[in-house]
């Protein structure tokens, strides 16, 4: 199939279109499977690390194995969802079956024994975390499944993708002040409070979690259950390994998510050490606001500017574009990062949160692109498997980047205990937050010039493999495609 991009964009039929009803029980779903995933890691260094006294080395090691443990776990599951069989398809039982475990277990996380050791809360933390992913992972792969196979358009993948990326940043606006409600006055203590508060989100994704089951539906359910064989995860990953696009935006995830996790967690000790001198009260409130601005301007840019890019230059070069925005945002923090003075943080995380849209809305937009090219290849539908593997890469580069984050805390020299930090401390973690995702950036826009696909190419794929399609129901028995 041609590559060379096309004259002017293609306008997407109305059959392309995803329903309404269908776009926000996808959202809802991506609530669940962000929010959950994100709100652990908003308040897991807050409460283990600068409440409880936990190791920052121990934090980072926990979650370098529960990531790498989640990642491990979502190729199998994906795979395993492609494989699925059942009268109501192969994407919603697994969500009806994990949605309720899933809720449940989140909750489970933040209810440690009263006055327990460092030790009994780091295997705490650990065990239940390995438990909560593997639910996770349960959601979120079938989840990942139904977004790719929501629409056959090149365009409407864009918007869908960034609508259910909206969803997921607005629940995340709310996560960023979850740690200030934990010390309201109305609480007999901050441990009560982080209870109260974490029980109603555990409310919260048990109903939003259970809506995709009823809201959405498979679209090409019946007619891969009529015709693909099941495929081994061996032989599935052979195959997958011959994609040149695909394995772009595999490398590209990683690294971009790699260098950004490494020191991703230092934005809430910046603010809290660099420039509110250890004030926990005071940083609280303020990163409040400054998260709630990455996310704002994540949700702008996923739903207005970045499809809007991508609708004129093409994915490819709306990606090249994120990583731009990232490298600026980079280089920023440099001058914006002032002790006694927050606000100009707004310009750092305004920028990280546009830039960590547009590489998480155009490599997830990507993903139907390439199993429509995977399909016009092999005959196959593996779309949970495609996005199970992006997810691997990305919570690869997270988990080894928060494994590296911790022992960087450590070397530097930062102690919680000590309140104020020397200025060796601040110097070596400001300087550490600037140069790792900088890097990862950089990197991430050697990647991506692999990328093969373009709009053109996209929609003459589009239209073999509705031919291939239309001819391969015409030999189905009517009574064959009834399930």
């Amino acid at each position: 199939m041609s590559t060379s991009p096309s004259a002017a964009p293609h306008k997407t039929e109305s059959v392309d279109r995803v329903p309404l009803r269908e776009k926000i029980g996808l959202g809802l779903g991506k609530v669940v499977a962000d929010g959950t995933h994100g709100t652990l890691h908003v308040l897991v260094n807050p409460i283990f690390n600068m409440t409880l006294g936990l190791n920052p080395a121990l934090i980072s090691l926990v979650v370098f194995i529960q990531r790498f443990w989640d990642a491990m776990l979502d190729p199998i599951v994906g795979q395993f969802s492609d494989n699925f069989r059942s009268r109501w398809g192969r994407r919603r039982p697994l969500l009806l079956a994990s949605a309720v475990p899933l809720a449940l277990l989140f909750g489970a996380l933040w209810w440690f024994p009263a006055g327990a050791s460092e030790s009994m809360l780091f295997w705490h933390l650990l065990l239940v975390s390995l438990v909560f992913y593997a639910a996770h992972s349960l959601y979120a792969m079938p989840l990942g499944g139904l977004m790719v196979e929501a629409t056959d358009d090149y365009h409407e993948r864009t918007r869908l993708a960034g609508l259910t990326l909206a969803f997921g940043f607005a629940f995340q606006i709310g996560s960023q002040w979850l740690f200030k409600l934990t010390q309201l006055d109305v609480f007999s203590d901050q441990i009560s409070g982080l209870r109260w508060v974490t029980g109603g989100c555990v409310v919260l994704f048990l109903i939003a979690g259970l809506l995709p089951v009823f809201m959405c539906r498979e679209r090409h359910y019946k007619r891969i259950a009529v015709k693909q064989p099941r495929t081994s995860l061996r032989k599935n990953l052979k195959m997958i390994g011959d994609n040149r696009s695909f394995k772009a935006l595999l490398g590209a995830r990683f690294v971009s998510s790699f260098g950004y996790n490494i020191v991703g967690m230092l934005g809430i000790y910046m603010n809290t050490y660099y420039v509110f001198g250890g004030d926990l009260k005071g940083a609280a409130f303020a990163y409040g606001f400054l998260g709630s601005a990455f996310h704002v301007a994540a949700i702008v840019m996923s739903l207005l500017v970045y499809p809007a890019i991508a609708r004129r230059l093409g994915k490819k070069r709306t990606l090249q574009v994120a990583a731009g925005v990232l490298i600026a945002g980079c280089l920023s923090k440099i001058i914006v990062y002032q002790p006694g003075n927050p606000w100009l943080q707004f310009i750092v995380l305004g920028t990280n949160g546009a830039a960590i849209a547009g590489l998480s809305l155009m490599t997830n937009a990507m993903l139907g692109d390439v199993a429509d090219q995977d399909e016009w290849r092999t005959g196959l539908r593996r779309e949970a498997l495609f996005s199970s593997l992006l997810s691997w890469f990305e919570k690869a580069g997270n988990s080894l980047g928060s494994l590296i984050a911790g022992f960087i805390l450590v070397w530097i020299g930062f102690n919680a205990k000590l309140g104020a930090q020397s200025a060796q401390t601040l110097l070596f973690m400001k300087y550490s937050y600037v140069l790792a995702p900088l890097i990862g950036a950089l990197l991430a826009l050697y990647f991506i010039r692999r990328y093969e696909l373009t709009e053109t190419g996209a929609y003459q794929i589009k239209e073999e493999l509705a031919r291939r399609r239309a001819a391969a129901a015409a030999e189905i028995p009517p009574g064959a495609q009834s399930s």
